[in-house]
């Protein structure tokens, strides 16, 4: 019997140990990011209605998962056997003011020019999409540049906190050369934690607009969730954006479900000329937070999209899908509507007074 109540004590002992050490590793780890206070929550709540009971909501409610059966199989080749081909670049070049390019990293990582400015978009170029490298989704895909030969960013926009659109360890590398960022509302306190400079962050509510040299960057409505911890979730909002100037319009759509958005966007703005549309990781069980293809395209029809570009693919495999699937799907169907899909590879530098050459159907050569 003492024997036994020794066990027992030192197995509640070491699980005490363990609980304790786990405690202190989910608040001392900062690519966990940073948790909202009270004084956070009144800001917040004053900021947007969007922010009660201590979390965002959105408009309309919606519920992250539903019963449906996925569509796909275990036999879906959801990581390519192949390597990808991609167009390494040493360099980005500048770009004129009356220029519109882009440059997609691979996901949801691109590089958007207009107005002179270089805009970053959800940056992600760890190998792992998560807080510990070594675990989690592994990227298939090569990053076409180095951080290192990265330009100065003149502004930096994330959509929201989960690890493949915020990434500390990308954060860390290249925030000396950001001057500038665009966050949703709770996710600064994220970059203030991984040391970035509280003074360059805009945080932002849906709508709220950001003037930097004659481009208006303006946040805007989606239906998605965020959190980097279980206990977190919905304490930081999430947004796509609109890039104004006097010559173009340009839409990123952020990781988002199918909704009424896309109408108010362009009652708002007007017809888009760019659209750097979410397309990827999609599953019929989960199709309130990301579009499938057939929504993708009514999306194009609701934003009068003259031209998307498909991402959110091509890097982590997140879903059940095949790898490929986003971008076979969306070009039939774009076809079919006689709708405008450009579809460059990693690293290529679009230019939009060309875009019309970006049509190679390169992933067909993929196993």
């Amino acid at each position: 019997m003492i024997l036994l109540k020794k066990i027992a004590k030192t197995i509640l002992i070491i699980i005490f140990v363990i609980v304790v050490i786990a405690v202190l590793f989910m608040k001392l780890w900062q690519p966990f990011g940073q948790g909202i206070n009270d004084n956070d929550k009144k800001l917040y709540s004053e900021k947007t209605e969007l922010f009660y009971d201590g979390t965002f909501h959105g408009n309309p409610e919606i519920s992250v998962m539903n019963e449906s059966k996925s569509e796909f199989s275990d036999h879906e080749q959801t990581v390519p056997k192949d390597k990808i081909p991609i167009h390494q670049l040493d360099s980005i070049p500048n770009t004129s003011d009356d220029d519109l390019k882009w440059v997609w990293f691979g996901h949801s990582s691109s590089m958007l020019q207009m107005q002179g400015l270089n805009i970053l978009i959800d940056p992600a170029f760890s190998e792992y999409a998560s807080p510990m490298q070594g675990f989690g989704a592994k990227r298939f895909s090569d990053l076409p540049i180095s951080k290192e030969n990265l330009p100065v960013i003149d502004v930096l926009v994330i959509s929201h906190d989960h690890y493949n659109h915020l990434d500390y360890g990308t954060i860390k590398d290249i925030d000396d050369k950001v001057k500038s960022y665009c966050v949703p509302l709770g996710v600064e306190k994220h970059l203030i934690r991984f040391g970035v400079d509280e003074n360059k962050i805009h945080s932002m509510a849906w709508w709220d607009e950001v003037k930097i040299g004659g481009l208006t960057i303006t946040s805007t409505p989606g239906r998605h969730y965020t959190g980097r911890l279980p206990w977190q979730t919905n304490t930081t909002l999430w947004s796509g954006y609109v890039f104004q100037n006097e010559k173009y319009k340009a839409y990123y759509t952020g990781d988002t479900g199918y909704g009424e958005h896309f109408k108010e966007i362009y009652e708002k703005f007007g017809a888009m000329d760019f659209v750097i549309l979410e397309d990827g990781q999609y599953d019929k069980s989960w199709e309130a937070i990301h579009l499938l293809p057939e929504q993708g395209i009514q999306a194009m029809k609701d934003l009068q999209a003259k031209w998307i570009v498909p991402v959110h693919w091509g890097t982590f495999s997140l879903s059940y899908h095949a790898w490929d699937d986003p971008i076979r799907q969306m070009t039939a169907l774009a076809q079919k509507e006689n709708m405008n899909v450009a579809t460059p590879r990693i690293g290529e530098i679009v230019d939009y007074d060309n875009i019309q050459q970006f049509q190679e159907k390169w992933w067909e050569d993929i196993e």
